[in-house]
């Protein structure tokens, strides 16, 4: 079995910047297993791989059903891998993306530029439990400013099983300091009970750059680090939905707020994603997420075919 697949780099506009993806297109009465999915993720060893389910007559639907997958699991909803996909899918007049966290409707810039729009599904929750401080004995200087900007900290959940420490460091200096391997494994114990499926394994470094008014609406501009055990991760969609919703729920003031973040500038794959978040007010007065809207743009940067073995193991 063959399968055609793309590969775009997003929230970025220039190849071998931004987060790279691979967008596999499975044909229409194609069957493929959750364990092909997985393989076929492992060989591209990219964060995510996309999975999308093609139609026999693509005049005939704006939809696609797609599924995501990281080398490790397949999940319910990530933001680059949206974008990414939803700009492969643009030339075939594909303005719905249907995610196993729901549907995500596609939508143009109203300034004729390439980017895109996606309202992002959302059931946010902010946990009791904040972040203990860590052990930091071994380390110094902004690394240990690093460490103990941790104490404190809130976990806030952009939906069920995708939940985000969030990290605000003082200076672009300390959030250079943030290093791969230093944040240990956070616990589920951390999480509300209700709340407790999926991870809570990233550390969220943030830097806060200066806000404007603009049209009536705040714009916000923020330098970010997602920093996990093993890795570094260039742009993460989904992280910087769950800071924008967090912040304007908590912290920011206004109904109309646009984050510009800046992430990846210290592995040399700057990415630039975009949050609309639109707050109304609930039944007491408070504060709800009313949309989220995560834009950015994408390059396609190679493009080919995959063979998949048909023996049994790989079924």
């Amino acid at each position: 079995m063959t399968l055609p697949f793309h590969i775009l780099d997003v929230f970025t506009s220039t190849p071998f910047l931004g987060n790279p993806l691979a967008v596999v297109t499975i044909p229409p009465n194609t069957p493929l297993t959750n364990a092909q999915k997985h393989r076929i993720t492992k060989e591209f060893n990219l964060s995510e791989t996309t999975f999308v389910h093609d139609v026999e007559d693509r005049s005939a639907t704006n939809k696609r059903r797609f599924d995501i997958y990281t080398p490790h699991a397949e999940v319910p909803f990530a933001g680059h891998p949206t974008i990414g996909t939803a700009v492969h899918l643009r030339d075939q007049g594909v303005t719905t993306l249907i995610a196993k966290a729901g549907r995500i409707d596609i939508e143009s810039a109203a300034d004729g530029s390439e980017l895109l729009r996606a309202a992002i599904p959302h059931n946010v929750h902010l946990h009791r439990t904040r972040l203990p401080e860590p052990k930091a004995d071994h380390i110094g200087g902004s690394a240990r400013q690093v460490a103990a900007a941790e104490k404190g900290a809130p976990l806030f959940s952009i939906v069920l099983g995708m939940t985000f420490a969030l990290i605000e460091l003082p200076s672009l200096e300390v959030l250079g300091a943030a290093r791969i391997g230093e944040p240990s494994v956070l616990s589920a114990d951390l999480l509300d009970d209700e709340w407790s499926e999926g991870w809570v394994t990233r550390r969220y470094y943030y830097v806060r750059l200066g806000s404007e008014e603009i049209g009536g609406r705040m714009k916000h501009r923020i330098r970010t680090r997602l920093i996990k055990p093993a890795t570094e991760d260039p742009a993460t969609g989904s992280a910087a939905c769950a800071l924008a919703s967090y912040l304007s729920l908590h912290e920011v003031r206004g109904k109309l707020n646009t984050f510009e973040i800046l992430q990846g500038v210290e592995m040399g794959r700057d990415s630039t994603i975009l949050v609309d978040v639109e707050i109304g007010e609930g039944s007491s007065g408070e504060k709800v997420l009313k949309s989220v809207h995560l834009g950015g743009t994408a390059v396609e940067v190679s493009s080919g075919s995959i063979r998949i073995p048909l023996g049994r193991e790989y079924v």
